[in-house]
C-alpha cells in the first residue's frame, strides 16, 4: 500500500527530531570535555570560550532544525513546487537582504558578532543603558542580565553591539550601590550630608569607596546621592535598603526629612 504525504512527513519528522537531539547531545559532550580541559590550564579562556559555544550550538540546533522542516515540507507537491519556483526568482537575493535587516534576523547577526568580538562573556558583570547585572544567557535574538536588584533583564542583541556598553568584570569588578536621600531645602546640607556618610561607614559590609553629594533640587527638597562601591559578590539591595534605613532614621530625628 502506497503512503500518503501525510504519512512520510511524520516519519521523516521523527527521523529530524530524533537527529537534532543527537546532534545537541553530542555538541554538549564534546566541549564539556574540552571546557575541562581548557579551565585546567587558562580559566579565562575557557570562559570565552562557554560563550563562544552557547551561541554557536543554538545556530547549529536551528540549522538542522530548519533543514528538517525543509525536508518535512518538501514531502508535500504544492510545497516543493512553490519553494523551487521561489529560490528560481531573481528577486530571492533582495528578499533575503531585506530580511536580513529585520529585527530577528538583525538580533541574530548580532548576537553572532558578540561571539566573535566578545565585549561581554557569561558571568561578566555589565551596564547597558539603565541596566547593571551579571551577563545570565547569550541566545541568538537577546542577552539575560541578572541585574542588581534581582531583576532578569532582556536586552536584544542588536542593543548589545549599537549602544555604550561597559564591561565592569574587565577592569572594576565592584558592585555599584547607590541610595538618593530627600532632605528639606532649607535644612543645613553639610549635616545631612554627614549624616548620610556616617550611615554608609555603618553598615555591615566592607564598603571599599564612597561618596555624597547634593543631587537635584525642587522647590522643597534637596536630594542627596550616596554612591558606594562595595566588593564583587555583595548584595546590593540589601545594602542599599541599610544604608537608606540608617540614614533616613537619623535625619528624621534631627528634623531634615520634608514634610
Amino acid at each position: 500500500m502506497e503512503s500518503t504525504p501525510w504519512v512520510e512527513a511524520l516519519v521523516v519528522g521523527l527521523v529530524w527530531l530524533g537527529v537534532l537531539v543527537a546532534v545537541r547531545a553530542a555538541l554538549w559532550r564534546l566541549f564539556g570535555r574540552y571546557e575541562r580541559r581548557l579551565a585546567e590550564r587558562d580559566p579565562a579562556v575557557a570562559a570565552r570560550r562557554r560563550t563562544t559555544f552557547s551561541v554557536l550550538l543554538r545556530v547549529a540546533v536551528a540549522f538542522v532544525a530548519l533543514v528538517g522542516v525543509w525536508v518535512v515540507l518538501s514531502k508535500f507537491p504544492a510545497m516543493r513546487g512553490v519553494a523551487q519556483a521561489f529560490l528560481a526568482s531573481s528577486a530571492v537575493l533582495a528578499v533575503i537582504a531585506g530580511l536580513a535587516l529585520t529585527t530577528p534576523l538583525g538580533n541574530l547577526g548580532s548576537g553572532l558578532m558578540l561571539v566573535f568580538s566578545q565585549p561581554v562573556r557569561l558571568g561578566d558583570r555589565i551596564t547597558v543603558g539603565d541596566h547593571t547585572g551579571v551577563v545570565d544567557e547569550i541566545t541568538l535574538s537577546y542577552t539575560a542580565l541578572q541585574t542588581d536588584e534581582g531583576r532578569r533583564v532582556f536586552v536584544p542583541n542588536r542593543d548589545m553591539v549599537s549602544t555604550v556598553l561597559v564591561n565592569n568584570s574587565v577592569s572594576d569588578p565592584r558592585r555599584l550601590v547607590r541610595v538618593q536621600l530627600p532632605v528639606r531645602l532649607e535644612s543645613p546640607l553639610g549635616e545631612a550630608r554627614r549624616i548620610a556618610d556616617e550611615a554608609v561607614r555603618a553598615v555591615e559590609v566592607d564598603v571599599l569607596a564612597h561618596e555624597v553629594r547634593v543631587g537635584s533640587l525642587t522647590e522643597k527638597v534637596a536630594w542627596l546621592d550616596v554612591v558606594a562601591y562595595a566588593p564583587p559578590g555583595t548584595d546590593v539591595p540589601r545594602v542599599a535598603g541599610e544604608i537608606r534605613e540608617r540614614a533616613l532614621g537619623t535625619l528624621a530625628e534631627a528634623g531634615f526629612l520634608p514634610t
